[in-house]
Parts: structure tokens; sequence; C-alpha cells
């Protein structure tokens, strides 16, 4: 598996690497190790340790056959220090190369503990090539999705389990759970990378162990795609508390499927290569 295995500086990776490129294009997904940086790392979990206790609470609550997973949804407006991965060094150069003017569109936090699941999905259809495409050159994606792992998620431990290629797929998937199983792999993870991959992969997980699988769940979209939830005004306080010219304010700018809401951070040095060097934000 091609996985980026050290923490990179946006000015340091202005591209993927061409291996990089041709393992997710070919399989719709990548592993970046090292995504978040270990302090970091540490202060999420210290933030997030009473939303675990209370995940855990609820779950042990659940009766037999229930779906023993607990999502806090819309987490960077519940936990606003979260805020440091929106605009993360190491994961914005994947955004800008593969996302026509990239946008945050919905955060979670999920905790997985013994038979909790999440159903097989994707938002690939043979007839609805625009969700993933590549052109001249370039990856584009509706729905782009960022899953950092708070703790190792090994064999059985509720990894994300992929059909690689399948976003790419001409046929639609047979209804054939035996077939089914037999194409999928699960994608593990060590602490604090991120799973990379494109949202019309086929994909789906379940936890067969007595260990927790913690995700922190980061999606983007292009700027013309609405918020998962929520108004279109979701991060406007971020948005407003977020520094001029930033990668972080640009990621949370408001929708619009007309034009561009704020300035994309042209003096940046990761830049995508031909935007206008006098672009500014209500432009046509």
């Amino acid at each position: 598996m091609v996985t980026a295995t050290q923490p990179r500086t946006v000015c340091e990776l202005k591209q993927m690497t061409p291996e990089e490129q041709y393992f997710y294009d070919v399989n719709g997904y990548l592993v970046v190790e090292n995504a978040i940086e270990p302090d970091l790392l540490r202060r999420i979990l210290e933030w997030t340790a009473p939303l675990e206790a209370e995940a855990r609470e609820r779950i042990e609550r659940m009766g037999p056959g229930e779906n023993r997973e607990y999502i806090f949804e819309d987490i960077l407006n519940t936990e606003t220090r979260l805020v440091e991965l929106v605009a993360n060094p190491t994961i914005v150069p994947y955004l800008n190369e593969m996302i026509e003017c990239p946008r945050l569109k919905s955060t979670w936090l999920t905790y997985k503990l013994k038979h909790g699941r999440t159903g097989a999905h994707s938002n690939h259809t043979p007839t609805r090539t625009c969700d993933y495409y590549h052109f001249n050159g370039r990856i584009y994606h509706n729905l782009f999705q960022v899953f950092y792992a708070l703790d190792d998620i090994g064999p059985g431990e509720g990894a994300l389990q992929v059909i690689p290629g399948s976003h790419k797929a001409n046929f639609p998937l047979p209804e054939n759970d035996a077939f089914v199983e037999k194409l999928c792999i699960e994608v593990h993870q060590p602490r604090g990378s991120a799973l990379l991959f494109s949202h019309d992969c086929h994909h789906r997980s379940y936890n067969h162990s007595d260990k927790m699988r913690k995700t922190l769940i980061f999606t983007y979209c292009p700027g013309v795609i609405a918020n998962s939830y929520g108004t279109d005004a979701l991060y406007e306080r971020l948005f407003e508390e977020s520094p001029e010219h930033s990668w972080q304010k640009y990621l949370l700018r408001s929708p619009n499927g007309y034009r561009e809401t704020y300035p994309c951070p042209v003096d940046n040095p990761w830049v995508r290569q031909g935007a206008p060097k006098n672009y500014s934000a209500g432009k046509k």
C-alpha cells in the first residue's frame, strides 16, 4: 500500500507524488501517516475524552441487535478547538490538488464498540461519472473524505473496508453479499494517520473486536456544494474568527453555486497552478 510516511508542510508538498497519484486514481483511497502531529493528537484526545466517555456509556446501554456506534455530528461547532485540523498543512495539498475550489462540508466524531457498523454505500453509479473524474492531469471530486485515526485501527477493529477501484466502475455492484465480501479489503490505520478516499468508492465498516474504534471525520467538497448539516451559515462564526487570507478561512467559507464567497489564498506557495493573480472575492 502506498503511504505518505513523514509529516510534510504545505510548502514541501506542492503536488502529490506520481506514486500517490497513480495509487489513488486506481484504488480510490490513500493513507497518509503522521497526519496529526503528536502534540496536537494528545490535545485532541484530551478535548474529546468526555465525549468518548459519553459515547461508551450510551453504547453500553443499547439493546441486543442495535448498532453499537455513537456519532457526534457537526463536531467542529461542538469542540471548536478542532479548527486546527480544518486546514491541516499535511492534508491541504491533497485538497488543493483533487478538489476544485475546496471547502469544508461536514465534520463528525464516531465511536464504534464491538458489533458497531456502517452499512455499505457509495455515491457512485455508472451514470454519475461527474462525482469523480480525471481531466487534463487532475483529479476532481464532489465528495472527499478524511478519516483521522485517533488510535491504531488494526484487523477486525472497525477499519474502513473498501472495494478498490469501485469509484470508477462502469457497471452496478451486484446485490450478492458473498461476491462483495471477496472484493472488500480492510484499510488499517496507525494512530494519527489520515485515510483519504473518494465517497464514490464503495465502503463500509464493522468492528469485530473488543477495542473501541475512534475516528474523527472531515469531509470536503467543491465550493458550489451545500453543507451536510445546518444552513449555509454553519461555519460562519469560525469563518469570522479565522485569520485573513488563510487556508482555514477559505475552507470555512459559505457555499455558493454562482461564485466564490472568499478569495483563494493565491499568495500561498501551494496554490493551484493557473489561478488568476488578480483574483478577488465576488468576481464571476
